[in-house]
């Protein structure tokens, strides 16, 4: 699973399948891996002068090590990093941006069995969100919906309905409540998930195929994983990143 689950071959991977299938595989933000891909990155830098970017540890967690810049002298080229187009426009919950942690279960490779759980959590961050720009592109309150970030911040609020941790069925109300088709944004979810899915099959299937080759029955192990999905103002998903759920 670490063909998805780390940010370096996840990027690595989304870009494959983008340059074959850019029609199926445009539900990322636009991703570089520095600094083999600096060249690329300068070049899309060069001509949008006004983007802002998100850079990320290849292997971190928890907001570690993470940045948001709109200069790009502030880029280290040479460091290993994730560098990604920061999605502006994303869509807010009570003024705030979020983030959804959806649950799936990998109960079978052979055949593939993909379960997504119908609750989970959706993450806020605890300061008014607003468009990037040099002023506050440091806040990380504002800008970063990581549970780990944000509950140092006394804005931080601990309720699961109303709070800066909810749950998903709580923001499924919510958007019925404004009128958005929730059954078009899960569909369009299970679809991130399964095509997200299909780039580690090959790798996971092998492996499985050599662990267990006398299996031929019930299936002898699964996974657990979190596919972090990033809303747009049209309820368009974006793929953030995926990562191993430890039971």
């Amino acid at each position: 699973m670490s063909e998805i689950c780390r940010k370096d071959s996840l990027a690595r991977n989304l870009n494959t399948m983008s340059n074959s299938f850019p029609d199926d595989y445009n539900f990322y933000p636009m991703t570089w891996y520095l600094p083999s891909d600096y060249i690329k990155f300068q070049t899309y830098m060069n001509q949008h002068k006004s983007a802002a970017y998100i850079l990320k540890p290849a292997t971190g967690s928890q907001g570690t090590g993470i940045y948001i810049t709109k200069s790009p002298k502030k880029i280290n080229q040479y460091k290993q990093m994730i560098c990604q187009l920061y999605i502006s426009k994303p869509l807010l919950l009570d003024g705030y941006k979020f983030d959804m942690r959806v649950y799936t279960l990998i109960a079978s490779c052979d055949p593939l069995k993909i379960y997504v759980y119908n609750d989970g959590l959706v993450r806020l961050a605890t300061e008014p969100y607003a468009t990037p720009s040099h002023s506050n592109v440091n806040d990380r309150f504002m800008h970063l919906t990581n549970y780990s970030v944000n509950k140092c911040n006394k804005m931080y609020i601990d309720n699961e309905l109303f709070g800066s941790k909810r749950r998903i069925t709580a923001l499924g109300d919510w958007l019925r409540s404004k009128g958005y088709d929730v059954k078009k944004i899960w569909n369009e979810i299970d679809d991130v998930i399964i095509k997200t899915m299909i780039l580690a099959y090959p790798f996971v299937n092998r492996s499985y195929q050599t662990c267990f080759s006398d299996h031929k029955y019930t299936p002898p192990c699964f996974e657990i994983l979190g596919f972090d999905i990033l809303l747009d103002e049209r309820c368009k998903p974006y793929l953030l990143e995926v990562r191993y759920i430890y039971i």
